[in-house]
């Protein structure tokens, strides 16, 4: 059986990384909200403009916020990670093979124009986003999209895939379509919207780069959901100058960070919600040893895991907000297993015996580019390169100042191991996907392993029953093979106003968004 990562990626590596990293962003007038009363406004903050209005080529993680007011999903998660309706209210897997996928719409459907939703509409703007660069993009290429009479729509896949109920949810963005108004004139999104959720984008109250506000739309199907009179996303880079626009009223949320959180402990005007929902380490790219031949022998990445004092470097560089972690999936997703968890305990005699096995007892060095423009990731770096340095093992550090830095470095194929901001967090199919198999976002160098491959493609194949244990199964792979070097599992952090209500980090990591939340 092929990987279906093989199959489908035809994505700009730059564009792709950019999309996919899950970020941990004028007053609001407080009211009474109850469904439907639109008696709020909101005002949250974001440390960056949106790459675009546009939903394929948007980024995820607290980004979403940006998309979700205007774009509806076809389908959505609950509280407890399960899939649940969305402007599809029945959906399933057609036959055991998870290849064939049906949705049907709700009826009555309009776009925010007034027009009827199709199933053709559905179907061409799923077409439009397996064409994109966003981050569901690499998952559609080679999918069909079928419109079967007004209202239900089929999706086959080249190969099993267990996960596409999920690409179609606010958080891989698929789902989010977009009307033909819209895709006549794509280049429009980019400042626009033109979809189907209970708001839309006020331009005339926007201001490009520094605030976005989104006001009611009056045909969305659920006018009850709909608990502000406007959302505004304001856009404050700095973490201080945010907390300070929290503290006085003038923003209702803002995503944290370790100095800012802990700035504001055990105050009453401010709550603070984290969640661990990302592994933070190194990525170990050249597991094929074309840069550092080392790196191919499995002792060699087992020595690196058993050399690195998790407790000490989660410590120092996340405080409280982090959690020693040593598999690349974290609390409360499907591929964590606490047994994993006692593989690579900290014993540097070990290390040092594995590489002398593999017969580097005189040490190695591995080139190392790292984003500088992150404080944690540079303390991680610098206290993993100490850790290392302690068993003869030398990280050749290349600072990159700014993301478009770090990614010319990483696509030259000059660096063995990587670190990525924020990391990577979600269900085990995806982090495989993109981190492990080949043709995956972070598997530069084309790296392969038989037997994670094999698990794989079981995760692939397994009915909903089986998905958690094939999940854990991939993971414990990737563990015993050594395919990367976990250090720590980091939260995001997310701080806003009392009176906001709904905020909730889900089992895969994902808050829920703005349009979820109340005020009170």
């Amino acid at each position: 059986m092929k990987s279906q990562v093989t199959l489908r990626r035809t994505a700009v590596l730059g564009l792709a990384i950019a999309a996919a990293l899950p970020l941990t962003a004028c007053a609001g007038s407080h009211g009474s909200a109850n469904g439907g009363s639109q008696s709020d406004t909101i005002t949250m903050s974001m440390p960056s403009a949106p790459i675009s209005l546009n939903p394929s080529t948007s980024a995820t993680g607290l980004y979403i916020n940006y998309i979700t007011p205007a774009y509806a999903s076809l389908l959505d998660e609950g509280q407890n990670g399960q899939i649940i309706a969305g402007l599809a209210d029945k959906w399933g897997y057609v036959g055991s093979d998870n290849e064939a996928f049906q949705l049907t719409l709700r009826t009555g459907l309009k776009w925010a124009d007034g027009a009827p939703i199709t199933a053709t509409d559905v179907v061409a703007s799923l077409e439009y986003f397996a064409k994109g660069s966003g981050p569901s993009s690499p998952y559609l290429h080679g999918m069909t999209f079928t419109a079967q009479g007004a209202g239900t729509v089929v999706i086959k896949s080249p190969s099993p895939d267990p996960m596409i109920p999920d690409l179609l949810t606010p958080y891989y963005l698929a789902g989010a379509i977009i009307s033909p108004a819209g895709l006549k004139n794509p280049a429009s999104l980019a400042n626009s919207t033109d979809g189907a959720g209970p708001y839309v984008y006020d331009a005339a109250q926007s201001v490009p780069n520094d605030q976005y506000v989104y006001t009611p739309d009056k045909y969305y199907y659920d006018q009850a959901a709909i608990h502000f009179k406007s959302i505004t996303v304001k856009v404050i880079p700095d973490y201080d100058s945010a907390l300070e626009a929290l503290k006085s009223g003038q923003i209702d949320f803002m995503p944290g960070n370790l100095d800012v959180a802990s700035a504001v402990q055990g105050s009453s005007s401010v709550t603070v919600l984290s969640a661990p929902t990302l592994w933070a380490g190194l990525y170990l790219l050249d597991r094929d040893g074309t840069v550092v031949p080392a790196l191919k022998d499995p002792r060699v990445r087992q020595a690196l895991n058993f050399a690195i004092n998790r407790q000490a470097i989660t410590s120092a560089v996340y405080g409280k907000y982090g959690t020693p972690l040593s598999q690349p999936a974290v609390p409360g997703t499907d591929g964590y297993s606490s047994g994993a968890e006692n593989v690579y305990t900290y014993d540097p005699a070990k290390a040092r015996q594995l590489l002398a096995q593999a017969g580097y007892g005189k040490g190695l060095t591995i080139p190392v580019n790292y984003g500088s423009f992150d404080p944690d990731n540079t303390k991680l770096v610098q206290a993993v390169q100490a850790e290392l340095a302690q068993v003869g093992v030398t990280l050749q550090l290349k600072a990159d100042s700014n993301f478009g830095a770090w990614v010319s470095d990483y696509v030259s194929k000059k660096f063995a191991a990587t670190i990525l901001s924020p990391g990577a967090g979600g269900s085990e199919f995806f982090i495989a996907d993109s981190t492990f198999m080949p043709g995956g976002i972070m598997n530069v160098f084309g790296a392969t392993d038989s037997q994670l491959t094999a698990a794989f493609n079981a995760l692939s194949a397994a009915s909903q029953a089986q998905q958690a244990t094939a999940a854990q199964q991939v993971n414990d792979v990737a563990v015993q093979d050594a395919l990367a070097l976990p250090v720590s599992a980091s939260s995001t952090i997310v701080m806003y106003s009392p009176s906001l209500h709904g905020e909730q980090f889900l089992p895969g990591g994902n808050l829920t968004p703005v349009t979820a939340w109340t005020s009170a």
